[in-house]
């Protein structure tokens, strides 16, 4: 009877290879079927063969998943699919603050500073690239001058710059000759550069005075050979590479011109977000006397596009092809040419509170605040969306709006099942709720659902057996200070009383204190039977009240207004009335662009040991459960 004989091609391990081939040879009608393998040199020999056969299929595994866009694991591979799609990542972006700068000098100098000589004071430039500089935990940053700006003498403040763009970075250049008989690779030498701040001049050769900027392609439709434009892409190794037309798309520099790049990079990496002072680390005309004076601190500051990022991105963009009319194509286009996001939310008008028809609505979550500054937004609108946008819809940024989960948390633990203290325990459940916070709800569309945080509690420790939790939200109030004014605070979801209290007695409203009357008072709401109406009073700490009809509760949509609310200040250290109500359901849901945030530093988290687990003798006597 003939001998089955298989070869097993799908196996990886070295181990299951090498039995694979004992098996096979161990299958056939010759001397090998008895062979001793683990007592010859056949055994080193199929070692051997195992390892080649182990290496081969690693490497033709890692080749094929390299081939595809979803499963790339190198930069490398990522940026070339990438490529292919039309599509480069996004560079480093730098932090940018705004300024004033006051140049100083002693008016009895000899010769005067910046002055003619008839004394007359002379118009002074401040050029691109002069250094600036701020310090954080004793490590100095670089920034210098965004543009060039000149100024002329004003008798009453000399000679004062305003609103001066500064970002993070040294400013560099690197200059090249062009060969059009060779391989072209024009190469930004540094990591960590900004794209955005990559600068081609071309000087002809025959004169060095006939010099052309070249600014970087955004639109192949309106090339055309005379196109004065240089394109950009990742190269490899992970520079950045300035390529030319070819005369049919983009003008072609001639032979022997001369190509200076002059770019910023950013030498540490990191982002100098939230930065306020600043001194200028370089001179004016040599004069190193200045007043520097904060406008706007730093933001923007981003690391370049991850892997991860460009995967994501990448397809989008390709979707879009280079034009907003989707929601999905204005995402993803400020997605790649806007750094300093953390999430962004957009919808039609068609989809508005109000339907508002022509408008699509955006709201970013940037990386280095909680919302975008004014410069920022009209940068979007202006200079990415507006060349991309369909003619007749109007992009509106608006601020992301955020609700706080605020939580009380119980849980009953076995020491028995660990060494473990409530205090300890506690602060262990603490990092796991803040991990669900940045994980879960820093996107928006990020929903609280309690029974997730609670299988986290759970999970934090084998020795934590149950834990009962109660959830409110909040939300904060920048009122105007003295000035009656109406607000309303939208929650999007059903309310139920804070108090637990059934029928129409019970609280649905609180809020921290104010002053109102010159007395300290907060917010709380009342049942009014004869209009069938939630109102909101406004009553001192002793329940007295200062007004009867503040505004109105909706518990059935979640919506606290308040009408001609005239608050007159705040408790020293306070900026915003924080305004507390409990959801009806444990499961919190933003909606458009409403952002959740556990209160993780001011949630309540108690712990207790249970006794019926550890089997006291009052176990069953003394045993009791918090209610939710």
């Amino acid at each position: 009877m003939a001998i089955e004989r298989r070869i097993k091609s799908s196996e990886l391990d070295f181990a299951q290879i090498k039995t694979n081939l004992i098996e096979y040879m161990k299958a056939t009608d010759t001397t090998f079927n008895d062979y001793n393998y683990d007592g010859s040199a056949m055994s080193t020999i199929i070692d051997v063969l195992a390892y080649i056969t182990h290496i081969n299929s690693m490497n033709a595994n890692f080749a094929l998943n390299e081939t595809f866009l979803d499963t790339s694991q190198l930069r490398t591979s990522v940026v070339s699919h990438a490529k292919l799609l039309g599509y480069t990542p996004r560079s480093i972006s730098p932090s940018v603050a705004y300024v004033n700068v006051k140049m100083n000098y002693d008016t009895t100098a000899t010769p005067l500073f910046n002055h003619d000589s008839s004394l007359n004071p002379l118009p002074l430039t401040m050029p691109r690239g002069t250094a600036f500089q701020t310090i954080i935990d004793g490590v100095t940053y670089p920034m210098f001058a965004s543009t060039t700006q000149t100024i002329n003498f004003n008798t009453s403040t000399g000679w004062n710059f305003n609103n001066i763009s500064i970002e993070q970075g040294i400013l560099s250049e690197i200059t090249y000759t062009y060969q059009n008989n060779t391989f072209e690779q024009y190469v930004v030498p540094v990591n960590n550069v900004n794209s955005k701040s990559i600068k081609v001049t071309v000087t002809d050769a025959a004169s060095t005075s006939a010099a052309a900027v070249y600014t970087l392609n955004k639109n192949m439709v309106t090339l055309t050979g005379a196109s004065e434009v240089f394109f950009l892409e990742e190269s490899r190794d992970g520079y950045y590479e300035v390529k030319f037309g070819d005369n049919i798309l983009g003008k072609r520099p001639g032979n022997g011109n001369s190509v200076k790049i002059e770019y910023s990079s950013i030498p540490s990496g990191a982002s100098v977000n939230g930065a306020t002072v600043f001194t200028m680390s370089g001179s004016l005309n040599g004069n190193t006397d200045e007043t520097v004076t904060l406008v706007t601190k730093a933001t923007g500051g981003a690391a370049r596009e991850t892997k991860e990022s460009i995967k994501f991105n990448a397809p989008l963009s390709h979707v879009s092809q280079n034009r907003a009319v989707t929601p999905d194509d204005y995402k993803s286009i400020i997605q790649n040419q806007f750094a300093d996001v953390e999430a962004v939310s957009v919808w039609g008008g068609e989809d508005h509170d109000v339907p508002d028809y022509g408008k699509v609505y955006i709201s970013i979550k940037p990386l280095s605040a909680d919302k975008l500054t004014d410069i920022q937004k009209e940068t979007i609108k202006t200079n990415i969306l507006k060349p991309k946008n369909v003619v007749s819809i109007t992009p509106v940024l608006i601020d992301p709006e955020y609700i706080y989960i605020d939580l009380q948390i119980f849980f009953k633990y076995n020491p028995n099942l660990a060494t473990v203290t409530a205090s300890g325990l506690a602060t262990s459940v603490r990092s796991s709720i803040t991990a669900y916070n940045t994980d879960t709800l820093k996107t928006f569309g990020g929903i609280f659902r309690a029974s997730n945080v609670g299988k986290k509690i759970d999970d934090t420790s084998i020795a934590i057996l149950s834990n009962v939790m109660r959830v409110k939200m909040s939300k904060r109030l920048t009122p105007t200070l003295g000035t009656a004014t109406s607000y309303s605070l939208k929650f999007n979801q059903a309310l139920t009383d804070l108090d637990g209290t059934s029928g129409t007695t019970g609280s649905y409203v609180t809020s921290n204190m104010f002053t109102f009357s010159g007395v300290q008072c907060m917010l709380k709401d009342y049942y009014d039977t004869s209009s069938e109406t939630r109102i909101i009073q406004v009553v001192d700490g002793g329940g007295i009240i200062y007004s009867t009809n503040a505004g109105t509760v909706n518990e059935t949509t979640g919506t606290v207004t308040l009408t001609s609310f005239n608050p007159t200040a705040l408790p020293t250290g306070q900026t915003t009335i924080d305004i507390t109500v409990k959801p009806a359901s444990t499961d919190v849901a933003p909606k458009r662009n409403t952002l959740l945030s556990i209160n993780t530093s001011t949630a309540t988290i108690t712990g207790e040991i249970d006794t019926m687990a550890t089997g006291g003798t009052t176990a069953g006597i003394d045993y009791s459960t918090t209610s939710s």
